[in-house]
Formats: C-alpha cells, structure tokens, sequence
C-alpha cells in the first residue's frame, strides 16, 4: 500500500498538478529572506519556496521574511516488539513578515501521520515530499495574509 501510495505521489507531481494557490501571479512584492532558526532540513524547504518568489525586481515593494520552524517525528504505535509502526510529523513555523508599510507575525502548525516504511531509503524519501507540501503550504499562508492586509 505504501508503494502505491509513493508512485501514486511521483505521477502526481509529473502530471501537471499544482495546488490550488501554487504559482501566484503578479504579485506586487517581492518576499526576501532575512533571519532564519530552527529545523535546518525544513529550513531549507521553505527557503526553496520563498525564492520563488523573489524575483530580483527594483520597483517592487520588499518584504523581509524572518521564521523560526520547530520539525518533530513523533512515534505514536509500536509493534509487539517495540518497533515503531506509525509516525507523526508535526511542524510550527513563526513567520515575522515585516516592510515599510506592513508588519506582521504568521503562525503555521500542521501535522501528518505515516505508517513505518521498512525501506529507510524510500521511508526518508516521502517524508522529504511531506516536508516540501508542510513548507509550500506555510509560504502558501504568509503569501495569502499578505494580500488580505495590503
């Protein structure tokens, strides 16, 4: 089932599907990374986001983003040997979204549950695709709290 569900995934993304907010379009900023703390993997996640949308431009207004992200693997059933058997994948994020115009601090918590995967390698390569929807969906967030308030 879990092989399925990891093919099932890599003709997804290779399909043509994207989020329902993926790819905003003409926005009229720029967001740019300034201070960074917490998970380093998933830091990284979420600054391949957030380069997205930094396009470099002059006349556009430049909204600093500052987080601090907490990642957890939390084993929540184990086997009769004492085994783990099914994960839950938390995330916290604290976005600190400031300009000259706009201030702002953005809270993102989700969670995911997993079943173990007895190949670590394949095991280590979905919750890398968790981690990358976990920090599209908070850029996702940042994005759509910046819009509502401008």
């Amino acid at each position: 089932m879990t092989k399925f569900l990891i093919v099932l995934s890599f003709f997804i993304y290779s399909c043509g599907f994207t989020p329902q907010y993926a790819g905003f379009k003409n926005l009229e900023f720029d967001l740019v990374i300034d201070k960074v703390s917490g998970d380093r993997d998933f830091n990284n996640e979420i600054k391949a986001q957030i380069k997205r949308y930094d396009k470099g431009r002059d006349n556009v207004e430049k909204i600093k983003i500052s987080y601090d992200s907490d990642y957890e693997k939390i084993i929540i059933t184990k086997n009769t040997k004492g085994e783990a058997t099914k994960y839950n994948l938390k995330v916290n994020v604290i976005f600190d979204v400031s300009s000259e115009n706009y201030s702002s601090k953005i809270l993102f918590n989700d969670e995911f549950r997993i079943d173990k995967i007895e190949d670590t390698i394949e095991e280590n390569n979905y919750i890398k695709i968790v981690k990358s929807n976990f920090a599209e969906r908070a850029i996702e967030k940042v994005i759509l709290s910046i819009r509502q308030k401008k």
